[in-house]
Order: structure tokens, then sequence, then C-alpha cells
């Protein structure tokens, strides 16, 4: 059950023929109408709780689409003389009352406002729109928020049906599309004014006797594939941002991040690498702390570390390098051969104790059966040994840094995949970079600096 109907303000201005309701008697007129209709309303029994909760829900939109509309009202209709002066120099001249329907969170709404519009340079405006910071779109801030978060989470599709189960709330999935890009733009236009400030800023060094002790931050860079529309696919940079103290062991083995800092770009590195440094000054990263850069090895993780971050521990993801063990074991033995399992286990439990010119020394003894074999072992050597001061697992291990880049790999999933890669999924640049600017800082709980919630304190229990 389900109010569908407009409601319409009227302001004072416009010509009234009987004395308005005041809202507690159109409440107590809608309670009485709505308490009527179900106890004669035989073909809508109201016995089950899952039918009282619709009934209760019903009422209360409508209940809350007349508290709107008194709250429009008393905001006025924005006239308040014949001429206005406009930016040109010229006069903005009244000419008449628009009538204007805004979807909300409550429903549809209608309400007049005046118009004026300056014969010199044809510039127009509603005052009262403004005065209420009432967009040029057909849906008001709340609901334009709650189409922002859930297509931050959501297929454009799916957004448009959880609206309609919800709220009741009727958008079209191109209209829910327009509205999130939208958002996404101007989430991707902050980012680009934060990058033009951090590239003029170093870090940050404390001052003084009260100074908190230093801390470790955790730096980790990896991409994905997105489709284009055009048939392309563009790697997507993905980076995360953490303090050490915010990865906690909750079960034997096991790790959670309880804070963290995310940031995605499609495409070019050098951009990405501005990005990625205003992440880390609004991390809090600071010039006296350690930074630890976890890569799996990618050249232009390699250059990014060196060029932001040229004091950094650098550590190579462990289940990168143990990949190269097991490419080696699978070409000796196969992959279903327990020799080659034992083998290989025992070079990657070498590689944990911190003994990797061992892993390697070995490796290199070990005799292959076939050409393409031998060169699947060299290519593995070669991997290992020009990173062997990436891979002092054991150092790290005991000093309680992470060895594997599993924050950035599952952020690449959070962030990138789980949203944009869906089955059938092909995006433009334009629409994708906003998706993906959106979701990032949905992620980052940041959603506020895009569409702020207000906050209304109401003490109901004094009021009672």
């Amino acid at each position: 059950m389900r109010t569908e109907g407009r409601l319409f303000v009227t302001n004072q201005l416009s010509e009234r023929t009987t004395p308005p309701m005041i809202l507690i008697d159109q409440i107590i007129a809608a309670v009485e109408l709505w308490q009527k209709h179900l106890l004669s309303a035989p073909d809508q029994p109201i016995s089950s709780m899952a039918a009282m909760e619709q009934a209760a829900l019903a009422l209360g939109q409508r209940i809350s689409q007349l508290a709107l509309c008194n709250l429009l009202q008393l905001s006025g209709t924005g006239y308040d003389r014949s001429v206005r002066p406009c930016l040109c120099g010229g006069k903005l001249r009244f000419e008449r009352f628009s009538q204007r329907s805004v979807r909300t969170l409550m429903g549809e709404v209608c309400y007049k406002r005046a118009y004026y519009r300056c014969r010199a340079c044809t510039a127009s405006c509603f005052p009262l729109d403004e005065a209420i910071n009432q967009s040029a779109r057909e849906i008001s801030p709340g609901l334009q928020r709650v189409v922002a978060l859930l297509s931050a989470h959501l297929s454009f599709i799916e957004t448009e049906r959880v609206l309609k189960e919800m709220i009741g709330a009727r958008l079209s999935a191109r209209q829910i599309e327009t509205v999130a890009e939208s958002v996404g733009q101007e989430a991707e236009h902050l980012q680009q004014q934060e990058e033009e400030c951090a590239a003029m800023q170093g870090l940050a060094r404390g001052s003084g006797p009260h100074q908190p002790e230093p801390s470790t931050f955790i730096v980790e860079m990896d991409g994905v594939q997105v489709g284009l529309q055009d048939g392309r696919w563009q790697e997507a940079k993905c980076g995360v941002v953490y303090e050490l103290r915010q990865r906690v062991e909750i079960n034997p083995g096991r790790w959670e991040l309880l804070k963290r800092h995310r940031c995605v770009l499609r495409g070019d590195v050098a951009a990405f690498r501005k990005r990625l440094w205003a992440l880390c000054l609004r991390a809090g990263l600071r010039e006296q702390d350690k930074v630890v850069v976890i890569g799996d090895g990618a050249e232009w993780i390699d250059q990014t570390a060196g060029l932001l971050f040229p004091k950094a521990e650098r550590i190579l993801d462990y289940y990168h390098a143990s990949e190269r063990i097991w490419s080696v074991a699978n070409a000796r033995w196969g992959e279903a051969a327990s020799s080659g399992k034992q083998w290989a286990e025992s070079k990657l439990q070498q590689l944990k104790d911190g003994q990797v010119k061992k892993a390697i020394k070995s490796m290199s003894k070990l005799k292959m059966k076939a050409r393409e074999d031998e060169v699947v072992k060299s290519a593995a050597i070669k991997y290992m040994r020009g990173r062997q001061q990436q891979m002092r697992y054991g150092e790290y291990r005991e000093a309680g840094l992470p060895i594997g880049s599993g924050a950035v790999e599952s952020s690449c999933k959070q962030v990138v995949t789980a949203r944009c890669k869906q089955a059938g999924m092909r995006w433009s640049e334009a629409g994708v970079d906003a998706i993906l600017a959106l979701r990032s800082f949905v992620l980052n709980e940041r959603l506020d600096e895009l569409c702020p919630k207000p906050e209304i304190s109401l003490d109901w229990a004094r009021a009672a």
C-alpha cells in the first residue's frame, strides 16, 4: 500500500478561497482517512505484521509529504519586490509565478515560486530555489544523496528497483545514471583540486616537545582492467594507504584493517602518482613516519615507489614470489605431482624464514626435463635474484609487517570489480571515471562532501 499522489503547496501570494488547513489539521485528516480506508476495505485485510508495516509506512510517507509541504509554504515564494539587480548591470524583473514539481524522499511535491528575468542579458532566476538550495534537477538533495549512495554499490537498474521497493521513488535507470555520474564528476573534480594542492606540499614535520611517536604507514598499489564501450580494456590503478596499527589480528593468521584510505584512477600512471600522493597527505603521513611499500614487482609500481617514497622499505608481495616457485615445480613434476608439491612447500618455507639465497641456490641446481622447462626456471631465478632485498620475509614478520598485498587486491575488487565489471558492463571513459570516483568517495566515507546530510536534532522525549 503506497501513496502515489502529489502534494501541492499554497503559499502566501497564491489566491485562496478558503483558509488553509494548518499542519496538525492536515495530519489529523490524513490519519482519519487512513483509518477509514483500512477499516472499510475488506479486500485489504490488515491482519499480518507485513501488512501492518506497509500500512504504517504509507501513512508515514503521507505525513512526511504534508510536513515537507508545510515547510516549503513557510519558505514563501521568493518574491520580495518587482525588480532585482542583475549581474550584467540591468534589472531582473518579476514575470510570473512558476509551478515546480520535485521528487523527494517522501514522494513528489509541487510548489509555486517567483520567476525573474533580465531583458538585457536574458538571465533568469528563481530566488526561492536558490534560498532552499534546490538545484535545477527535478529531485531533492536528499533523494540525490540516496541515488548516489546506492549507485556507488549497485548497477543503475538495481538502484531503480531498490528505490521503488524501499521508498516508492520512480526514477528510471537512465535518470539514475545521469544523477550518479553528475555526482561522480563532482567527486573527480574535488580529487583533482586536492591533487593540485598536494603537488605543492611536502610531508608535514611536527615540532615541539609533545609530538606523537613516528608511525608506520603501509602503501600498496595494483591494477585491474575495466571494459570500455569501444571494445578496449584499460587498467584502473588502485592505491591503499593505512597505518600499521590499524591492522589487527582478529583470529590466528587472519588480519583485518580497521581504517584505510583508497584511491583509484583509470589510465595514466603519472596522474595516478599525484592522486596517491594526495591520498598519503589525507591519511596523515608525516616526514618522520616510516613508509613500507608493498607491490607485485610491476615496473610502474617500482618506479612510483622510487619517485614518491625513495627512503621506503620495499616488500615484494609474498604470493607473487611464491607463484615463481610453483611455476618451477609444475614445470619439473607436473601440477598434480606430490613430489612437486613437497619441493615447492619446502622452498616457500625457506622464503618465509628469510632464506632467499638458499631457495634460489636450490632452484638453480634443479634439473629440468625439457628446454622450455629450463626457460621457466631461468625466468624465476632472474626474477627472485633481482628482488632479494624485497624478500626478507623473516625480518618483516618479526617486525609485524604484512608480507602480502591483500589490502590493495581487496580494494581492486571492492572499488572496481564489484561495481564496474559485472556481466555485460561496458563503459564510456567519462562514465567509468565518474562512477569510480563516486565509489571511492563512498568507501572512504566522504559522501557528505558531495551530498551533505543536514543534522537535525529533535528531542522527542521532551516533546512527549
